[in-house]
């Protein structure tokens, strides 16, 4: 692993388990510090900070030739653009494994995970992951799967935004089935907030530097709103849909009208949200 490149760089906060590290950089601090980016803009800002994840852990994923490939976790997982970062960074292709899962229920610090289809056209021992973290369930129900029918020894996990709850819970699999594992997130190792949904920088349990801290204080005029919104990829897959969430959260924190969610638009059939019906309750 490279700690410190030219423009972005590695760091431990403790307490974090051994295998977790937060990365800091420019790119990375335009996702998460900005909720009215979606479409290209945001897709361009996500591959940069693909790239520069893969420009950490470049050394070893070199090492590993032709005993990597990629799982993608659907279809959020794509948003990562993990298949087009590699041989900007690498400069060879990245195969690739699909698997889809769904949230049947969510809580605080879990969340039942049902797979619906999988596809391991290249299974190797190694696998990289990209992908945002919550409770971890679905990082850990897409392992299981993957394993009942492929060996695997190391798994690379990059987060743009991921919970330490679900880190420590990635890493107990892990740990208990013989998987080395490496697993880089954004700016924060966050604190889950109690719908299960919410990434914030304010939250009490979020390791992160003090200058984020007072940053989200500043946007969110001292709300704990989450740093990714509620359905993260939706700001390409669905603006629409990402639009309308920004509107129930503005609902839920009271900052309607506020610049932080100025895409915001009121949502007129809930049915398209039921995903995230968690996030907002009744």
């Amino acid at each position: 692993m490279i700690p410190q490149l030219t423009d972005s760089v590695l760091i431990r906060r403790d307490p974090m388990p051994d295998s977790l590290f937060i990365v800091e950089n420019a790119a990375l601090e335009e996702l998460l510090f900005s909720r009215n980016v979606v479409g290209w803009e945001f897709q361009r800002t996500c591959l940069r900070a693909s790239e520069l994840f893969l420009e950490h852990l470049a050394d070893e994923l070199t090492d590993l030739a032709d005993d990597i490939s990629e799982l993608v976790i659907l279809s959020k997982g794509l948003t990562y653009q993990l298949s087009a970062a590699y041989p900007h960074t690498l400069g060879r292709s990245l195969p690739m494994n699909l698997i889809a899962t769904k949230r049947s229920s969510v809580s605080s610090d879990d969340a039942a995970v049902d797979v619906s289809y999988f596809r391991f056209d290249a299974p190797t021992n190694a696998l990289l992951i990209g992908d945002t973290v919550a409770s971890g369930a679905t990082v850990v129900a897409s392992l299981r799967v993957y394993m009942e029918r492929h060996a695997l020894h190391r798994l690379y996990l990059v987060s743009y935004a991921g919970a330490l709850v679900g880190a420590r819970r990635i890493a107990a699999f892990c740990a208990a089935n013989g998987v080395e594992l490496e697993m880089l997130y954004g700016l924060a190792a966050f604190g889950l907030g109690e719908n299960g949904f919410d990434l914030s920088f304010l939250h009490p349990d979020t390791l992160t530097g003090d200058r984020y801290r007072d940053r989200a204080a500043d946007q969110f005029d001292g709300r704990a709103v989450s740093a990714v919104g509620w359905d993260f990829g939706s700001q390409v897959m669905s603006p629409r849909k990402y639009a309308e969430l920004c509107w129930m959260e503005a609902e839920r924190w009271q900052l309607h009208g506020h610049p932080c969610f100025a895409l915001e638009r009121e949502p007129h059939d809930l049915s398209a949200l039921s995903a995230e019906a968690a996030a907002f309750g009744s």
